[in-house]
């Protein structure tokens, strides 16, 4: 299986995402994505939305419990709209600590919470298009439309909705309810091969859909620079930053390195998540086993190898303790490797 499309990640300040957003549907690539770190990723894919004309933007990721999948679903019907059917909104749950300490919401039982609200989702959208459909689940509940009523847009395209997945479960709630999965860039090939791609085909098989009606879009580590010792430190920092998180411990143990995880964790505590620790923490193999990092010709070689297992290839750089204008020569460095 080959890729049919290519998406490059996008960030940073505002006032050059617009650039950056017309930059990579002048090289061709095929969607753009954004992420909810320092900014609302809703608002920086209206800012790409409207400096575009004919690539995808989407959401890589919004987060999801924080919101109402009502409020959630609205946005993504205007942005879908406004777009011309351009908008990808993907969902992710995040981690529990980060969902309870800064958004004061609720995290318990993430998968079943997430398939609700992508079902959810849907109801709003049915709504719009003029169907009495309400959902009633153990989470969320939609069953009353807008304050209009229902909507007349009958004949309009529902918004597509991805799914960011690692474990099991979440990738089974993307493959049951949602139009693609998200993969998280700290992956590796041993991962998508021998558990990712499995999980999605059995999933889908048990809800009766085709391999067909499903994405897998897949987000790479990827780093470059003329000095490729550079890029693979930036690299290393990130593999070591994402190691450190539970969620993410069964990539590492799919290669029989799931002693990594308190490794990191104890490099991260003890260093107080020094980027040069966590460097330094992260030998040659691992790096090339999670990442994607040296000269633009190392990369665009090594990254054939992810092309094809997937449908969709997010390239992205590291952001750990990145210093801005490393973020933006890297972003540069993707466009100009990978434009058609």
């Amino acid at each position: 299986m080959s890729p049919a499309t290519l998406g490059v990640a996008v960030g940073g300040p505002y006032e050059g995402l617009a650039e950056r957003g017309r930059a990579a549907e002048s090289r061709g690539f095929d969607a753009v994505w954004v992420s909810e770190t320092d900014h609302d990723s809703l608002v920086a894919a209206t800012v790409l939305i409207q400096a575009t004309q004919h690539i995808d933007v989407g959401t890589n990721v919004t987060l999801a419990f924080p919101r109402s999948p009502t409020v959630t679903a609205m946005a993504a019907w205007d942005l879908d709209e406004l777009s011309g059917e351009r908008f990808v909104v993907g969902l992710g749950s995040q981690v529990r600590p980060i969902v309870r300490d800064r958004y004061s919401a609720d995290f318990d039982a993430p998968a079943a919470r997430m398939s609700e609200y992508v079902q959810a989702m849907r109801t709003v959208w049915n709504m719009e298009r003029g169907q009495r459909a309400p959902f009633r689940g153990e989470i969320y509940r939609v069953v009353r439309p807008g304050l209009n009523g229902l909507g007349h847009a009958e004949h309009r395209p529902l918004p597509r909705v991805f799914v960011a997945a690692v474990g099991p479960l979440m990738t089974r709630a993307a493959a049951t309810h949602a139009d693609g999965m998200l993969g998280h860039p700290f992956t590796s090939l041993r991962y998508l091969r021998d558990h990712v791609r499995p999980r999605i085909d059995e999933a889908l098989s048990a809800a009766g859909r085709s391999r067909e009606s499903f994405t897998l879009a897949q987000g790479v580590i990827a780093c470059i620079a003329d000095d490729r010792d550079v890029a693979r430190r930036e690299a290393k920092a990130q593999v070591g930053f994402y190691g450190t998180t539970p969620s993410y411990a069964p990539v590492l143990a799919a290669n029989g390195e799931a002693h990594l995880t308190e490794d990191f964790a104890r490099v991260f505590a003890d260093s107080g998540g020094d980027p040069d620790a966590l460097a330094d923490a992260v030998d040659d193999d691992v790096l090339d086993r999670y990442a994607v990092a040296g000269t633009a010709d190392e990369v665009r070689d090594r990254l054939a190898d992810v092309s094809g297992l997937v449908d969709h290839l997010i390239v992205g750089g590291a952001w750990y303790r990145v210093p801005p204008e490393r973020l933006h020569d890297n972003t540069d460095a993707l466009l100009e490797t990978f434009g058609r």
